[in-house]
């Protein structure tokens, strides 16, 4: 949900508490936040520090990743595994507009279900492809292949409209080149 301004709630809620813990921390020590005695690292390495500074707990920074592009960075380009977070650039995230880019404009969870819709969508056309490559019977063969085309057109017109994280796109990647080269066995032209 956007406000006037075009913060999402989730947004607002997290500048609030960053607000609130900023100058709870500058009650403290005045010089803090002044710049004099650094308050916190500029670098959080790992998901409790990250939620730490946010005052969210874990697993919501990590569905603010997924949903709605937090920038956290993974050492060494991995999907999986450590994390490190900027306080910059979670600053930025937290004060910031939500991108206007047409692909965010559905809800988090809209956008959620339609990569899985995606991802299920390609496992289901590549199954099909494969019954298509291994029958001997013509029929089954030529159903079976326009299912897994059918599959592949709407993965790919739908594909720009949702948001997919780093290891969702690979995956789906991985998934349709494996099941255009099946579809070109077949005779198609992808």
């Amino acid at each position: 949900m956007m406000n006037a301004g075009g913060a999402s709630e989730a947004q607002q809620n997290i500048r609030g508490d960053v607000t609130k813990r900023k100058a709870s921390l500058l009650e403290r020590d005045p010089t803090a936040i002044a710049g004099n005695v650094s308050a916190r690292p500029d670098v959080f390495s790992g998901w409790k520090e990250i939620a730490n500074y946010m005052g969210k707990g874990v697993r919501t920074v990590q569905r603010y990743e997924r949903d709605m592009q937090l920038p956290i960075h993974r050492p060494g380009g991995r999907s999986k595994g450590a994390v490190i977070a900027t306080k910059a650039e979670l600053d930025r995230w937290i004060t910031g507009r939500p991108a206007e880019d047409p692909r965010m404009w559905p809800g988090a969870r809209t956008n959620s279900l339609g990569a899985e819709f995606l991802q299920i969508d390609s496992d289901t056309a590549l199954t099909f492809s494969s019954i298509a490559l291994d029958t001997k019977d013509e029929h089954k063969r030529r159903r079976s292949t326009q299912t897994a085309r059918t599959a592949y057109d709407t993965i790919m017109r739908l594909r720009s409209g949702i948001y997919l994280s780093n290891e969702q796109r690979d995956r789906l990647d991985t998934n349709l080149e494996r099941l255009k080269s099946n579809l070109q066995r077949l005779g198609q032209n992808v």
